[in-house]
């Protein structure tokens, strides 16, 4: 553990030193030098990003959410940022917040795929099969364009799930 007077290394300094323990497994090490990285500069967006990975890492997903809203906080036009806040929003139950910051994550980056289908995936969760299958067209499309097969695959199949579930066709969404 640190001191709180320990002043001896700069904000970069303990963000380089919670990238090395990190690297190494040492989670409860990372985050120690990510606080104390924001210490001494509380606009040190990447330790509250890498703090908020590490408290994800822990399942300490409260403080991941602290975390990565105190780096939203830094900077709002983050993509990676709103998708972080978004997939722990979801694992904690904050079925709204997940939907708000996955919808602002595409909406900053409209290529990001992973969004649209983890959108897809809350969407299914409460059976609105008609956001989920959009969602999910999008994603395919994406993956599609940045060829990555097996995400193109795993989404087609799913939306042949979602089709026969919903009672829906392709057809039913000639916009995507």
């Amino acid at each position: 553990m640190t001191s709180d007077t320990d002043t001896s290394h700069s904000a970069e300094d303990w963000f380089q030193m919670g990238l090395d323990r990190g690297r190494a497994g040492d989670h409860q090490g990372a985050i120690e030098a990510y606080e104390e990285a924001v210490k001494q500069d509380p606009n040190h967006f990447k330790a509250y990003m890498n703090m908020g990975l590490r408290y994800g890492k822990l399942l300490m997903n409260v403080k991941a959410l602290d975390s990565f809203k105190k780096a939203i906080d830094i900077r709002q036009d983050d993509a990676m940022a709103h998708y972080s806040l978004a997939v722990t929003a979801n694992l904690c139950g904050l079925t709204d917040d997940a939907i708000k910051h996955y919808k602002e994550a595409v909406k900053i980056k409209p290529t990001y795929a992973e969004a649209y289908s983890n959108l897809a995936t809350v969407y299914y969760q409460f059976k609105q099969g008609k956001d989920a299958i959009e969602n999910l067209l999008i994603a395919q499309k994406l993956f599609d364009e940045q060829d990555n097969k097996q995400m193109v695959a795993t989404a087609q199949s799913i939306l042949q799930d979602l089709y026969k579930e919903f009672r829906m066709s392709r057809d039913d969404f000639p916009e995507s």
